[in-house]
């Protein structure tokens, strides 16, 4: 990194960030589809957390305990992927950032009941390739300016593990987004921005020190309508599966619809160009009252109990 970008990015760390991730989106040639028209993502939403954050260490509690917290994954980064000895960070910061899907990807969703369009399908995988190459150039940028980063998603620190609900990750994408103040959980365990909830979320850990986002609410729940008790739960009968009830996201038989019932959309049975391990899905993240917005009023979102 030249001196002239160095002192731009020291004058308002936070602000870099935020244009350098914008450009990319807007401008890099991978957020095109081949055979649709558009982009697949929408202009990003970014925010910032600190990464000392008590929330963090209570997503051990609500995640998993083998979930890391942003010093502890910064740390492992260091150490045992980089091989470098380094005294404690003084400061540890988390950029998280909403890729929102276009009303067209969405659109298109929506008018399906049983497996995703094919618009959504590519958006799935093509669009999480991309996510995962704007996470790189982002800690590739930090590192040329003299910073300690990782991508903990894209990097060989990430692990999922099973549990007896199903699967948790050492590294939560959602969770990150919810303690940079970017949005909330849903009934369907998705997670609800100011974009809606069809998105793809992605997060770069650092210790350049970055002003903490605010929290816009109280609650890990607050945006939801049925949280709300504004007597929603449209996700229950988007599900082909049953995965979604009002005790809220089956992970097991979410599972079972994307690796069994769905399996025939990457078989050709619905038409050609479905690509991935699965087809995607994301009936309930569609057709729903969060797909675009928050659909919960202030007033409403800030009268529920604290996390």
């Amino acid at each position: 990194m030249d001196e002239k970008t160095k002192a731009i990015l020291l004058k308002n760390p936070n602000r870099f960030v935020v244009r350098v991730i914008k450009e990319f989106v807007r401008t890099s040639p991978l957020n095109r589809f081949e055979n649709f028209e558009g982009p697949m993502w929408e202009e990003p939403l970014v925010a910032f957390a600190a990464g000392d954050d008590p929330l963090f260490n209570e997503f051990k509690r609500v995640v998993a305990d083998t979930h890391l917290t942003p010093r502890e994954a910064l740390t492992l980064h260091v150490k045992e992927i980089l091989k470098t000895e380094t005294p404690p960070f003084e400061s540890v910061s988390v950029i998280s950032y909403v890729l929102p899907m276009p009303k067209e990807t969405v659109d298109s969703n929506a008018r399906e009941t049983e497996g995703p369009s094919l618009r959504w399908n590519i958006t799935r995988w093509k669009g999480q390739e991309f996510s995962a190459v704007l996470q790189k150039h982002i800690v590739a940028l930090l590192e040329d300016a003299g910073y300690y980063a990782v991508a903990p998603e894209v990097a060989p620190l990430y692990k999922i593990f099973r549990t007896e609900g199903g699967f948790a990750s050492n590294w939560s994408q959602r969770h990150a987004a919810y303690a940079a103040g970017l949005g909330t959980f849903s009934l369907s365990e998705g997670f609800i921005t100011k974009k809606g909830i069809a998105h793809r979320l992605g997060s770069i850990i650092t210790n350049l020190k970055l002003q903490p986002s605010p929290h816009p609410y109280t609650h890990h729940l607050a945006n939801c309508r049925f949280y709300a008790k504004e007597t929603c739960g449209e996700c229950i009968a988007r599900c082909p599966g049953g995965a979604i009830s009002e005790k809220g996201h089956d992970k097991l038989k979410c599972s079972v619809v994307l690796f069994e019932k769905q399996k025939p959309w990457l078989e050709g049975a619905h038409g050609p160009g479905y690509i991935g391990r699965y087809a995607g899905c994301g009936l309930c993240q569609t057709g729903v009252p969060c797909e675009h917005r928050i659909p919960v009023s202030r007033k409403k979102r800030t009268k529920v109990p604290a996390y």
